[in-house]
């Protein structure tokens, strides 16, 4: 039995900016840290630098290994944690591990459940041109999102939003949730809410989106894919001859539209115009070979009005 006044007792799991928020909002909810988990399936360099970053703050460190690992079970075991606390794990917890916080495991879901389960279901939300997206805490158990809710907290998606302004938004969201339920969780008084399987949809990273532009889609959904590729993602790009080009902002146009779609429809130093399934897609910022690039610097490739690009 946990004493009534005593902190709760918590185990972080993540390995990026978002475990560095949850775990700033667990000192100032006076929690007691046991351990922080990384997973063993990213080492690049941020995750290497996030974990840096939490090792100078003092804190206990494991990392979740590929396969299962009595050890790793072991440590999590002497941490006698009364919750897991998960923002933006990539590994799944199988239920030897679900079943040792004594008030469960925790996640904050990147995306509105049960209609964006799996990886990344804010970018899916804008890829699919919704109006709205979010992020949602629920319980964890043996399914992938498939656990009771706690709270969704929505925002609109607004014209100029791109996957880096969602991605923060979606922090503040799941701030707010922690900000305003933290207290029902340690306490075990969540409200738990089933979630509607049947209207549930689940995205893999399988089914990554392509990374080259398919012209013959219509204008929106190029645009969508652009603004869901903004960087950490690196892209999504066409070709002229050998060179790769990398469209970094895109704005669809409102107009008709009868050129094979790739076709180019206007290039001058000022704008570039491009011929979709349905319209034209006003390509406003691009990269050469990887190179931040002008207008101009594609006229100097040979590139003009009437060539068209791979579609």
């Amino acid at each position: 039995m946990t004493p009534a006044n005593a902190p709760t007792k918590v185990v972080a799991f993540g390995y990026d900016e978002l475990l560095l928020a949850s775990l700033e909002f667990l000192a100032s909810a006076n929690a007691e840290i046991s351990a922080v988990v990384f997973p063993a399936t990213r080492n690049d360099t941020r995750a290497v630098r996030v974990r840096e970053m939490v090792t100078e703050l003092g804190h206990s460190t494991l990392e979740q290994p590929a396969g299962r690992a009595a050890a790793f079970t072991e440590s999590l075991c002497s941490a006698r944690p009364d919750i897991f606390l998960v923002w933006s794990y990539p590994m799944i917890l199988p239920d030897d591990l679900l079943n040792i916080p004594r008030l469960g495991a925790v996640n904050i879901h990147q995306g509105l459940l049960p209609e964006y389960r799996g990886v990344n279901g804010v970018r899916w939300a804008l890829l699919h041109g919704e109006q709205h997206t979010g992020v949602t805490m629920h319980f964890m158990d043996s399914g992938i999102d498939t656990g009771d809710m706690i709270a969704r907290a929505a925002f609109p998606i607004e014209p100029t939003d791109d996957i880096r302004t969602l991605m923060q938004k979606s922090r503040l969201a799941g701030l707010h949730l922690l900000k305003n339920l933290w207290r029902h969780i340690a306490a075990g008084t969540a409200v738990r809410m089933p979630q509607d399987h049947a209207i549930a949809r689940y995205y893999s990273a399988a089914m990554a989106p392509p990374d080259s532009i398919d012209w013959h889609r219509p204008a929106i959904d190029i645009h969508n894919l652009v603004r869901a590729s903004a960087p950490p993602f690196p892209g999504v790009h066409t070709s002229f001859g050998e060179h790769r080009i990398t469209i970094r902002r895109t704005e669809p146009l409102v107009t008709q539209c009868s050129e094979v779609p790739g076709t180019i429809e206007r290039l001058d130093a000022e704008s570039l115009e491009i011929a979709s399934g349905d319209g034209i897609v006003s390509v406003e910022a691009f990269e050469i070979n990887g190179e931040p690039a002008g207008f101009t610097d594609l006229i100097a490739l040979g590139l003009g009005p009437g060539h068209k690009l791979p579609a």
